[in-house]
């Protein structure tokens, strides 16, 4: 009866402190009631495992929606201003194309005109072109006409110089006709009546002689007066036939002139068709670019469409966070109460649960030192928990209380030293967001160097539970 008593002490003292023990088939109820407690507290560490396993994922996930709907966001936002400047820009684009399109139709307008004057130009080049050959061929017939007459009056004046000196020969003759008159007048009253036959002759030999002198006198003056214009007259056709040469000289000037200029509105209605042509290819991409504008137009449309969808997408990604949140807030407040469940004796968690929670908090600890590494290398942010008591330390570390004494101190002391571990995190994306990236790298060197003293306290507590796994206690008690 006593050894009875005895079992069933040393079963209830197991039961209390739900240490393991001999199963005595005396203690039948006893007994299953250690099974079912040992069992229970087994469950418990698996839902304390899954549970700190389902808040550490939960925060994950809650940091990632958080950051993917900033970023969404902001996007949108960049997007959006896009958007409004591309339109603004078409638009302008657009006023302009229609503004060019008119000075276009202007010019083309101008280029008609400038094509419709050219070939009248042309025409009265061309025009003038058949008056100067006809004044070009009647001024060489001029000049022919007054070399002829030229000719002529030099003709005309040896012809007078003939005269002149026939008259004088026959005022000569006259001279001795008049003198042998007079002998024979004087020969004939010598003669006395015998001579008055003949004085009658003489006397009407010198009369004719006289009248014969006062006709070539006068011829003579005549002859002069002819002699005098022939030789004005001859001036008059050297310089006539000068002028004629001059103004001969000029219009061949004036020929050469006007083949110039015939040249010259040649290129340019040359010009003006290749002008034409060009206007006819700017016409054409004038329409082609206002079509692109219309186009343009339609797709920023379109487009800002499109970003009110994602700004409403965004936002119901966003209120999914908030019950994500409260998810996580509701698992973290079940990690707290099962912490502090865990230190009764029937809920008293094995060492084992605390160091596998330990290696995931190293773990994770160092995912998070390399994702700080990269946002130093690269200067552009991505998922980065800040907040230490939501990583996958911090849910762990602040729920659960370990008593022991050999560990207390450490574990203690990891509070101060997370919490500045996380600040790097903070002053790192401000950095960024501020376009500090020279300081990166250096935030970055401090956090690795305060991230090696967390990790050698981490390996001391896991030595230390190791230890104390051995000697069958637990951190707990």
């Amino acid at each position: 009866m006593k050894m009875r008593k005895k079992s069933s002490t040393a079963a209830v003292e197991s039961i209390s402190k739900l240490i393991d023990m001999q199963y005595d088939p005396a203690n039948g109820e006893l007994n299953s009631i250690h099974q079912r407690l040992m069992t229970g507290r087994e469950a418990f560490e698996q839902a304390v495992t899954k549970t700190l396993d389902a808040v550490i994922h939960m925060s994950t996930m809650d940091l990632t929606l958080e950051t993917n709907v900033a970023t969404v966001e902001q996007i949108n936002t960049s997007i959006s201003d896009a958007v409004e400047q591309i339109s603004a820009s078409a638009q302008s684009t657009a006023n302009i194309a229609s503004d060019v399109s008119k000075a276009h139709e202007n010019l083309t307008s101008t280029i008609i005109e400038v094509s419709g004057e050219s070939t009248k130009i042309m025409e009265d080049i061309n025009n003038c072109e058949k008056e100067l050959t006809s004044i070009s061929g009647l001024s060489a017939s001029a000049i022919s006409s007054a070399n002829e007459m030229k000719s002529e009056i030099y003709g005309l004046l040896d012809i007078i110089q003939h005269m002149n000196e026939v008259v004088t020969a026959i005022n000569s003759i006259s001279s001795q006709t008049n003198l042998l008159a007079l002998n024979a007048s004087i020969e004939a009253a010598r003669a006395g009546e015998a001579g008055k036959g003949f004085a009658v002759v003489a006397e009407e030999i010198r009369q004719l002689a006289d009248e014969t002198k006062s006709l070539t006198g006068n011829m003579g003056a005549f002859i002069s007066k002819i002699q005098e214009a022939s030789k004005k007259s001859s001036g008059s056709v050297d310089t006539t036939v000068a002028e004629l040469e001059h103004i001969n000289d000029n219009i061949q000037n004036v020929w050469k002139i006007t083949g110039n200029n015939r040249t010259g509105m040649e290129h340019i209605a040359d010009s003006v068709s290749s002008l034409a042509a060009v206007s006819e290819e700017i016409s054409s991409s004038m329409n082609e670019l206002d079509n692109q504008m219309q186009y343009v137009n339609n797709q920023c449309k379109s487009l800002k469409e499109n970003t009110c969808s994602l700004a409403i997408s965004s936002h119901s990604i966003a209120e999914l966070v908030e019950p994500s949140k409260t998810i996580e807030k509701h698992l973290d407040e079940s990690t707290k109460i099962m912490g502090n469940m865990a230190r009764d004796a029937f809920y008293m968690l094995d060492n084992q649960v605390i160091l596998n929670c330990l290696n995931s908090a190293v773990s994770a600890h160092q995912n998070w030192l390399s994702t700080l590494k990269s946002i130093a290398q690269t200067g552009e942010l991505k998922p980065l928990q800040t907040d230490y008591t939501r990583c996958g330390l911090g849910h762990f570390y602040y729920a659960f209380k370990p008593v022991n004494e050999k560990v207390i101190d450490i574990w203690n002391g990891l509070d101060e030293k997370h919490k500045t571990f996380h600040s790097y995190g903070t002053q790192m994306i401000a950095a960024v967001r501020s376009g500090r990236l020279g300081e990166l790298q250096q935030i970055y060197e401090k956090a690795e160097s305060y991230s090696k003293e967390l990790i050698s306290d981490f390996q001391k507590l896991i030595q230390i539970i190791d230890s104390l796994t051995k000697e069958r206690v637990r951190i707990f008690e």
